[in-house]
């Protein structure tokens, strides 16, 4: 028998408050964890997906302050396209499960604190919820999405789930108010960039399908933050509506990664996994010898990891210190918590 919303707003005997009680948080890490080492497992850390100025106001504007609150969960949960190896990945029904449970990690259902989501514009100009740049790998639909129309994008089964492909209204609309969302930014053109470009306004017109996105996300209540691995994206984001959290998604360098969330003064900072030094993890032969969490947390900025499959990449991760974790199985975190 399916579970009913009232069975998975109580707590399940482990501390785990509701849905309705959970907030997510935007807010500094500072403000909470002042003076603290970073996250010892085992300790109790409050998660954060974006980063407050130094005053405890929130760093970028209205939007960036809406629903903050401190939580005692170890590291800030992110479904990663809704718990993408758990439910139909970047689905309104992966998104409308991954929200339900509690925010203790201990819980027997841990509900996302944060959903992650991939963007892309359709030919028509509507903004579809979807990863990867070709449809026929997790569709029964083939062509590059920004080339197909919204018709046919937004009827494509994905992973023959009895899903479709939903567009950001529909997703936003089925994720609480109180779960944040972290929007990942991909190329709507094959005329943009990856990574660093050297003229970002040169590439503005190929991005001004962003403003159809901003304009989506920010009329809902959730906390929202914009992430990217381009910068030409990062850019207009920051253009369109400065007050909107952003962060860069680092690839390649660490420096790279740090010399952009310098220019741009974005809100966090989202490495992959073998960035964090101090873990087995640590790929010394790829990157610079830098301590990215150390750096990011001197700058007050929280690091988001991803994506972590593992309750041993959970542990060692939050001994590092880190802030975020992009899951794609949330009882990944049961484990090191219930050992507390």
């Amino acid at each position: 028998m399916p579970e009913t919303d009232n069975e998975t707003a109580q707590s399940d005997g482990n501390g785990a408050e509701s849905t309705d009680q959970r907030n997510a948080s935007i807010l500094n890490r500072r403000q909470f964890v002042a003076g603290a080492t970073a996250a010892a497992a085992g300790s109790a850390v409050v998660g954060t997906v974006g980063a407050s100025g130094g005053n405890g106001e929130a760093k970028r504007g209205d939007n960036a302050g809406r629903g903050c609150k401190a939580r005692n969960d170890r590291a800030t949960v992110i479904a990663h396209r809704g718990y993408a190896d758990t439910y139909p990945e970047n689905t309104v029904g992966a998104f409308e499960q991954a929200a339900r449970g509690g925010s203790n990690d201990a819980a027997a259902r841990r509900g996302a604190d944060w959903i992650e989501l991939d963007v892309y514009p359709t030919a028509d100009g509507d903004v579809a919820v979807f990863h990867d740049e070709q449809m026929g790998g997790l569709t029964d639909t083939d062509g590059v999405i920004y080339e197909t129309p919204s018709a046919d994008v937004f009827s494509a089964e994905v992973l023959e789930s009895g899903r479709t492909i939903p567009t950001l209204a529909e997703s936003m609309d089925a994720i609480p108010p109180n779960v944040g969302v972290n929007i990942d930014i991909k190329a709507g053109s094959p005329d943009v960039q990856f990574g660093r470009v050297a003229d970002p306004e040169a590439e503005r017109d190929a991005w001004q399908w962003l403003e159809t996105v901003i304009d989506v996300a920010t009329d809902s209540q959730n906390e929202l933050l914009f992430s990217t691995f381009w910068e030409g994206a990062l850019a207009t984001v920051q253009d369109i509506a400065p007050d909107v959290p952003a962060a860069y998604l680092l690839w390649g360098s660490i420096q790279e990664g740090l010399d952009v969330t310098d220019e741009y003064e974005t809100s966090g900072i989202n490495p992959p996994m073998d960035m964090i030094s101090g873990t087995p993890f640590f790929d010394d032969d790829a990157y610079e010898s830098i301590d990215l969490v150390a750096e990011a947390h001197a700058r007050d900025l929280p690091v988001n990891v991803w994506t972590i499959d593992t309750w041993y990449e959970v542990e060692q991760l939050l001994v590092a210190g880190v802030d975020g974790l992009f899951l794609d199985y949330a009882e990944i975190v049961r484990w090191g918590a219930l050992q507390r």
